[in-house]
Parts: C-alpha cells; structure tokens; sequence
C-alpha cells in the first residue's frame, strides 16, 4: 500500500534527492516503499534516491567535511565520549557532593544542552541565575564549552550550526519526512527544505475499551495473528506506548498467542512478529556475567555476585562442576556472609565449609589465575589496554561458557566485542590512562546505556512505540494505550532548563498544550497512514481508573466481540486442560536401613508431630529453603551466643549460692569478660564490623544483668549439666540431642532447662499427641526417676521468665506444680512422664517406618511459614479435593 501524496512526491524523485526521516526505521519504510513503486511500475532496474534518517545525512556532511580538511578538522565527539566528558566536569565540580546519581544527572545536563542548541539559548541568559539547579547546570555548560574549545572538540548538538558555517554548499533538492515540527536550529538549517506528509483516506476507525492492560496486549496480539491469517501480505502495524518498559511481557503474551495448538511457544529464530525495542546490552545474561567477573577485584564483594557467579551457566566448568557448585553455594549461605574478597575465598583452607579450594577445585584454579593476573596489572592504563585486558580476565574465567551459545548470545557476545572495541577505547582521545574502577564503571554505564536488539527475520507484523511507528504507513494498525493518563501525558520539563524559558519558547514537554497538541500530531499521522485503526485503552491501572483519551473520544466505539479472532485458549489453562491426573497413595517412605544415619536431633520428633511429611523431607532428603544473608546477626546466631555466654558463666559460677555472693562490680565484670571471649571466638561475630560488635556487646550486657536476676530470685540450685551433648534411643531410632542445661536441687532431683531467646514460647507445647516442642518432654526420659521439672528460660526484653511444670512445688515464679493443671481426670508426674514416652515412641517410630503423608497439624499455622510449600504442593491438595 503505498498513499497517494508518496506515489506523486516518487515520481519527482532523481537519484540525487534526499529525503531525510526522524528515524532509521521510517527511512527503511519509505525505501521499501521506493521499491515497491518502481516494481509496480514493471521496472527492473532504476536509481534510488537518497532515505536516511538526518543524524546519518549529518554524518555524511561531517565525513565529507574532514575528508576535505583532513589535517585540520575538530574531532566530532560521539555520544560516549560526550557523556564521559559531562560525567567527568560534574564529579570534579562543587556541586557533585550532594549528587546521588552522576551518571543521571549528566544524561539530563547532556540531553538540557541539546535543547539549548536545537532552540538557539546561550547559556549565559539572565534567567540561569533564578535558582541554584540553573546556575549550576550553566557552570557545567561553561566548563563544556572552554574545554571543547581548548581541545578542539564538536558535540553533536552543536554540528548542525558548525556544518552551516564551514559547508558551503547544502544539496538543493532536500525532502524532511515525518517531522512534526523543526527547532529553530533545523529551520536555519534547511532554509529551501521541503516538509512533505502523506495520507489515507480511512474510514474504518474505531476503539476498544479493556479491563485492564494484560487484557488489551492479549486481544491485541490475537488480532494481529487474525489478520496475518487471512491477509499474508498485509502490513500489520502494534503500537504500545513504554514498549521499552515492559518489552519482555509483550514478547511473552505474543509468543503465547501465537503458539501453534499443542505447542506453548514459539521458536525465537522463526518469530512471526518483530518488536523494534531493544533492551540495554546488561540485562543480557551473559553479558551480566561478564560483568559480574569484572567486578571480581573488588575487596568486598556482595555475596549475592559470588552466588551468581556458582550459579552461571557462563563461567568455565560450570556444567561438569555444578553440583560441587551449587553445594557451595548453599555452604556460603549458611555462614551469612554479606561481602568477601577472593583472597578470602581462596585462602580459607584451613575452614573446609568455605574453602572454594576444596569445594570447586577447578574454579578455584581459575580464580586463582584471575587473581594473579590482577596482581600483575598496571595501576593505570589507557582504555584501550583496559578492554584488552577485561577481555583477558573473562577469559581466564571461561567466559562464556563451556556450552555452545545460541543464535542470539552470539550476537549479543558481539555486541559486546563492539562495546569495548567501538565505545569504550573512543575514550583514549579525550582521557588520561584511568584506573581499574574508573574503566569498569564506565564500561558498566555503557552497558546499561547502549541498547540492543538481536536480529531477526523480516515479517509483516511490527511491534512499535509511539515514535517508531508514527509516519509509517500500514494496512492495519492497532494502537494501544490511548487513556486519559497516558495521552497525552503529563509535562515533563527538563529540570535544568528554567520553565518560564521553556514555556516561551514552547519547548518539547515544557507545557501540556504543547504535549495535547504533540500527540494531537501524532494521532492524526496513525489516522492518516492507515486503512483500517483501531484505538484501545485499559479502565484500569492498579487502583487508578481510567478513561479513553479526549482525542480518540469521538471515535467510534466498539466491543471485542466484534473483531474477529481465532480461538485462543491462555498458556496456563491450556497446561491445565491437558493435564492428566493420575492418583497414587505414596506416603509411606523407605524405613530407615541400619547404616543411615538420622540428623537433626530432638528437630525429627519436633517435625513428625508437625507434619509427618516435613520431617521426611527436611531430615532425610535434607529439602530446605536457601538462606539469605541478613545484615549483622541472625536470630539463630543470636540465640547461640546466649548460649555460650550462659554456659561460660555457669562454668565459673557453678551454683545459686555462688552466684549471691558476686558483688555488683564483680559480676559486671565476669559478665563482661565472658560475653567478650563469646564475640572473639564466636564464628557468626567474625564477619561483623568493630562499632556493630560493641552494640552488640551493649545489649547483650543488659540481656544477662536482666536475666541473672530471675536467677538470683531463685531456691538454691546447682547448675550440674550445661550444653551437655547425648543420645536418647526411642526403639530403633537413636537420637543425638544437646540439652542448654540441668539443674540439681538440694534433694538431689533435677530441673531441665531449654533456654528460649524467642517469644510466644508456651508450655501447652509439650501436650497432645502431636506436641509442637517436644525436646523437654524428651529430655526427661533419659533419667525420669529423678527428673522433677521442665521448663522454658524465656530470655528476651521485656519477658524474662520461667515457664514450666513440675512434680511438685519449686517456689520458682512461673514453674508450675502439675496437680495445679487443668487435667481432667487429674494426672500425676509420673504418669505424665510414661503418657510422654508413649507419644514421642510412636512419633519416632513412624519417622523410622518412613510415614511421610502430607498431615499439617494445623494449616493455618503450621504452612504458614513452612518451606517446602512447593514440594508436598499442599495447597494443590486443597483445589483437587
């Protein structure tokens, strides 16, 4: 389909017109279209005229300029080199200490002083001097300018005005298609320019509501496929506004959509639809790993970069190691470390958990190699020696992999390649020899900054944003995204620029008039170069409601219902649907053999009364979640450091009486000592920093002195047994248990302590058959003719207490005599004892027998915080029953 207005303006085209576009895609556009009229036309053969998109055409005026004055032309900065230079005057300036981002506010400075070149503003107008962002922005131009001049440089904002002056001679037969409107800068430019447009008579318009944005993608892609169905060869336009925003979903509902039936997906190589968005070369995976090898030689690394790097598919031996690696990797978790250095990594041979010599022998090698060639580089070299040298680095590594790489990360390894070769060693011109950090994180913002799209075949069906797609000409065209919000959207004038300025001169999205009439322009165009449109808009975004833009309101309406479309059946229902189900009784595990060996002590008891299934899984398949590190200590590491301390103080203290002859000075000062030999020896404390320590030291000195008085409160005692290590046998099954403490009374009976340093710690646990904490009830089986008493040490601000029972009364606050129970009947301490020995027996001796059915005890709190949800799929239970 080519418009009327184009077929007139083709046949007055000579082989030297030019015709200059906004982009490089309506440039392809109207080449194609080019060709099209000639073949109509049953030519063969004819010369082509001159479609580029104007920053080539400018480009091509430059090159012949420096051609022609080739020892004495300035040097024409490119995009990299100008943000490097931008970056380089702000972090060197007054005003760069109370910056947070340097890299974003040199984007805005650069992008604020293209506007100040296409509107024809010198930076030293009066109204800079209004605010102090202004005045800032305006030192930053004028040390741009002075060093640009000093060294001989053009930016690309000021080569329009430089080419006007040097060139004398601008070709006469110039078409400008597309543009909306020409800054003041582009006027003077194209004084004899030509603006041509084009149309469609089109009557068939109309637009859709939807529920909500997913909706609209969804019917929009299953349009598209109707249509490239009945018409192969029409031209099929999508335009979604932010496509660069969400590009990833877009490519997954169209990949969803037109998936063949029976098959989830489609093939990347064999697309049916192109999207025009690219995504920034980073958020490539294996570009990321590359990135994340480079950042190696930093002296703490986040732990959550070595995790990825055990983890990545992209690092050399990475399949023939990944068990060993992914061991490791579950190794270093349980130790919460949140930074380490390689020289940590590989020197810990004397911790077999954390050595990587031991654990990943052959990334360990490589490791080491990375660290030697990092020790034998210059401190600072040119970029370009740093390019040569990243690239030896991920190469020591075995970047990218052991595996053969697809069709698209080879061409993103490319990208890459091009990155360093093409950008980053540009910067050798305008820069000194630069350290290691200074080059990575320059590397790391091109990364971020240059955006890619790996190629793909050529198809009737595009996938465009707002400005790709305006001025193109299609048979069909959708377009997304047309609410109240949205289009026209909100003014978003350029920070550093004054807004008074902006608004005179009726700068881009200085002013909502100037933004209604922008996408007024706009609309028109996707009216007028398309034969058949349809406009669509979501009534809701998260809780926002929304409404249908005032400049498609006097469109027709329509509903979906009346566009036809093919069946279509969403991923998820369609892998529900050809589900089969088949229903299997699998509860009962292996029983245990002779030789195996059963882990997590009195926690197997603790978990088969839970749910029987949780104790299979967590302490014969060892199926448990991946820890995260958390800043400073965990509960756990917390809760074992009272422990040490407690079992350090009893072991000097020994007994009640003991204990009141201290004096306050003394006590400070054993408490003190031993909390002080705790930390120093303690594995957890090692990765914490000095000032976090002795705030911990602080709280941990109040939690004891709190403590010791519930325990100075006391009847006589002596402390007989502290963290003493066992084994109880419950008929087959022989547990390995560490009870906190044992206290012997003056009639020689004991008292059974479990210190707490949680909350919400209640002796209604211990009772019932399934007995949520059962290790006290245990404890008192390895010797019940002389055990008197259980009970909680709850060690925690705010709550210091004894919580438990007792055969008869201990005169300790919160230690209750059992006749004072409410058992109905009544039950004395021994019966307790043997009901106790019964339950836990049959709990042990159905983890033996491999009982293993999914049976929560309560699934409103026992799945609460369970983690292998996923596993025993309990709530699938739930939706099939």
């Amino acid at each position: 389909m080519i418009p009327h207005q184009l077929e007139n303006i083709f046949h007055q085209l000579t082989d030297d017109t030019i015709i200059l576009t906004p982009n490089r895609r309506l440039a392809a556009t109207l080449h194609q279209l080019y060709q099209s009229y000639q073949m109509q036309a049953n030519l063969t053969v004819w010369k082509t005229p001159h479609f580029l998109p104007l920053n080539t055409w400018l480009q091509q005026l430059w090159n012949k300029y420096t051609y022609q004055h080739i020892d004495s032309h300035p040097l024409l900065l490119s995009t990299t080199q100008e943000m490097y230079i931008w970056e380089k005057i702000i972090s060197q300036s007054n005003e760069h200490a109370v910056l947070l981002q340097i890299s974003e506010t040199a984007k805005m400075a650069k992008a604020a002083w293209g506007l100040l070149k296409q509107w024809q503003i010198s930076v030293d107008h009066p109204a800079f001097q209004y605010s102090e962002d202004y005045t800032a922005f305006q030192h930053w131009c004028q040390h741009f300018e002075i060093h640009c001049n000093k060294n001989n440089y053009i930016d690309q904002a000021s080569l329009p005005d430089f080419l006007i002056q040097e060139i004398n001679h601008i070709p006469e037969k110039i078409y400008l298609y597309g543009f909306n409107d020409l800054s003041p800068q582009l006027h003077c430019f194209f004084k004899t320019a030509i603006n041509i447009t084009s149309e469609i008579n089109n009557d068939d318009q109309h637009r859709i509501p939807f529920y909500d944005q997913e909706q609209e993608i969804y019917t929009l892609a299953r349009w598209a496929k109707a249509i490239s169905t009945t018409h192969h060869h029409a031209k099929i336009g999508c335009v979604i506004p932010s496509l660069d925003k969400i590009r990833d979903r877009v490519e997954q509902i169209f990949s969803e959509s037109f998936a063949e039936s029976g098959s989830y997906t489609v093939s990347k190589n064999t697309l049916p639809f192109n999207i025009s968005a690219g995504k920034p070369l980073a958020t490539y995976p294996i570009i990321a790993a590359a990135l994340t090898i480079l950042s190696l030689q930093n002296k703490n690394i986040s732990i959550e970069k070595i995790y990825s790097l055990l983890t990545s598919p992209f690092i050399g031996e990475s399949e023939t190691e990944y068990l060993r690696r992914a061991l490791y990797d579950t190794k270093l978790r349980q130790e919460n470390i949140e930074s380490i250095d390689i020289e940590h990594l590989l020197n810990s041979t004397s911790d077999s958990r954390i050595s990587i010599n031991k654990n990943c022998p052959a990334l360990a090698k490589r490791l080491a190699k990375f660290s030697s060639y990092l020790n034998s580089i210059e401190n600072k070299n040119s970029f370009k020696q740093w390019a040569n040298i990243f690239n030896e680095l991920v190469a020591i590594m075995g970047w990218p992999g052991e595996r053969s790489i697809n069709s698209e990360e080879y061409q993103v390894v490319e990208e890459w390649i091009k990155l360093l070769e093409d950008n980053l060693t540009t910067l050798d011109v305008i820069s000194d020899t630069v350290t290691f950090s200074v080059a990575l994180k320059t590397l790391q913002r091109l990364a971020n900054t240059v955006s890619f799209q790996p190629k793909s075949p050529e198809t009737n069906i595009q996938v465009l944003g707002i400005l790709e797609a305006a001025g193109i000409a299609f048979d069909y065209l959708w377009v997304s995204g047309m609410d109240d919000l949205s289009w026209p959207p909100q003014p978003k004038p350029n920070p550093f620029i004054p807004k008074h300025l902006q608004r005179e001169l009726n700068m881009p999205h200085a002013t909502a008039e100037r933004e209604l009439t922008y996408c007024r322009y706009v609309t028109q165009q996707f009216i007028s170069h398309s034969q058949n449109i349809i406009f669509s808009h979501a009534l809701k975004n998260d809780e926002i409601e929304l409404q249908c833009s005032p400049l498609i309101r006097h469109i027709k309406e329509m509903t979906v219902g009346q566009l036809t479309l093919l069946p279509f059946e969403y991923l998820i229902n369609q892998i529900y649907q050809s589900r089969y189900l088949e229903t299997l009784t699998d509860d009962i595990a292996p029983s245990h053999e002779g030789n195996e060996r059963v882990r997590g002590g009195v926690n197997v008891i603790r978990l088969q009364a839970l749910c029987p299934f949780k104790a299979f899984a967590e302490c014969r398949l060892h199926a448990r979640e991946l820890e995260k590190p958390v800043p400073g200590l965990r509960a756990k590491d917390r809760g074992t450091i009272i422990h040490q301390i407690l079992q350090r103080f009893w072991n000097n203290v020994t007994d009640h009486s003991t204990l009141l002859t201290l004096t306050e000075t003394q006590l400070s000062v054993l408490v003190s000592s031993v909390i002080d030999q705790v930390l120093l020896e303690n594995r957890a404390t090692s990765q914490q920093k000095t000032r976090y320590l002795t705030l911990e030291k602080m709280r941990l000195n109040e939690l004891i002195h709190e403590w010791l008085k519930i325990e100075i409160a006391r009847p006589p005692f002596k402390v007989i047994m502290s963290e003493q290590s066992t084994e109880i046998s419950l008929n087959q099954l022989t547990l390995s248990v560490r009870i906190d403490r044992v206290d012997e009374l003056p009639d020689k009976k004991k008292i059974i302590i479990d210190y707490k340093t949680g909350k919400n710690n209640q002796i209604s646990n211990w009772f019932g058959d399934r007995p949520e904490e059962p290790q006290l009830p245990l404890y008192c089986l390895i010797d019940p003719a002389m055990t008197a008493s259980i009970a909680f040490a709850q060690i925690y601000p705010g709550d210091f207490s004894m919580k438990g029972i007792s055969q008869y009364s201990l005169e300790i606050n919160g230690i209750k005599n059992i006749s004072d129970l409410k058992n109905d009947p009544p039950i004395t301490w021994d019966k307790k004892i043997n009901e106790w020995k019964t339950i836990l027996t049959n709990l042990s001796d159905d983890f033996y027998h491999g009982h293993a059915h999914v049976d929560p005890k309560d699934k409103n709190e026992t799945c609460l915080w369970c983690q292998i949800k996923p596993f025993c799929r309990i709530y699938e239970e739930v939706i099939t029953t």
